[in-house]
């Protein structure tokens, strides 16, 4: 019985981190469908529509980017998923700013989830993970092996709020979470990455040819590895939380029988 106990565990976190990865390619093609809208609907002016944002957005200066993160903040909060403000942040600010901004806001926004949910909504949490079992077998694991997990859930396509709030509810100390969040450095690159190069693509198909095609190519080419990326790390760190976990409730049924 006990076997089979667990082999259902597995295979409903299994299932569970499943459907995470298959939601995380929602904001992508949310994306890439409002772009591909706006290019048969504007046509050849949507550079025109391009060059007056980025002017406004220069004349902005920082306080335009600061706004950004305070969005970012709140709105991650609010469990929106942060990959879509990721991307308007590539192609708002560039690579550069967009980047800055986006791993201003994780972190601010980290920092905010974890003490929220250690003095206000901890035992909120703690009652609706007894009716989501994966995520409080993720827990489990999390007080286990506190470091290593955090940063590999971190590299997984669950929502970061959702693991941010998990984990404060989880008592795993501040300092190693805030390490954690910077796990999240290459995925938001990349995400931002995607917007840059989203924009860059819009004004090719808009008929713009101020860019040499060698230029071109390296922009896509680069967009089709930060697609392979995405995919690679996000399936090994799955594979390696679901060890994690199995072995914490492997050693927490041998506990219980003895």
């Amino acid at each position: 019985m006990r076997s089979e106990e667990k082999t259902e565990g597995a295979s409903r976190m299994q299932r569970f981190l499943a459907r995470a990865h298959s939601r995380a390619a929602l904001p992508y093609l949310a994306i890439g469908l409002l772009m591909l809208i706006a290019i048969v609907v504007v046509g050849r002016d949507i550079d025109h529509h391009i060059n007056a944002i980025e002017s406004w957005i220069t004349n902005l200066g920082p306080w335009g980017v600061l706004a950004f993160v305070g969005l970012f903040v709140l709105a991650t909060s609010f469990l929106l998923p942060d990959t879509v403000l990721c991307i308007i942040a590539g192609a708002l600010f560039g690579l550069g700013w967009g980047l800055a901004a986006v791993v201003a806001g994780s972190l601010l926004a980290g920092a905010l989830q974890f003490a929220l949910s250690r003095q206000l909504l901890r035992a909120p949490i703690q009652r609706a993970l007894a009716t989501r079992p994966s995520l409080a077998a993720i827990q489990r694991a999390v007080s286990r092996d506190q470091f290593r997990l955090q940063v590999l859930l971190r590299l997984t396509p669950l929502n970061p709020a959702t693991i941010s709030y998990l984990l404060g509810a989880a008592g795993v100390r501040f300092s190693g979470f805030l390490i954690g969040c910077l796990a999240l450095t290459p995925n938001l690159a990349i995400e931002v990455y995607f917007g840059h190069a989203g924009k860059h693509v819009a004004r090719m198909a808009s008929g713009d040819t101020r860019t040499t095609h060698l230029h071109d190519l390296a922009i896509i080419g680069g967009l089709a590895v930060c697609i392979i990326v995405i995919v690679l790390i996000s399936r090994t760190a799955r594979r390696a939380v679901m060890q994690a976990v199995a072995k914490t409730e492997k050693a927490a049924s041998n506990s219980n029988t003895e």
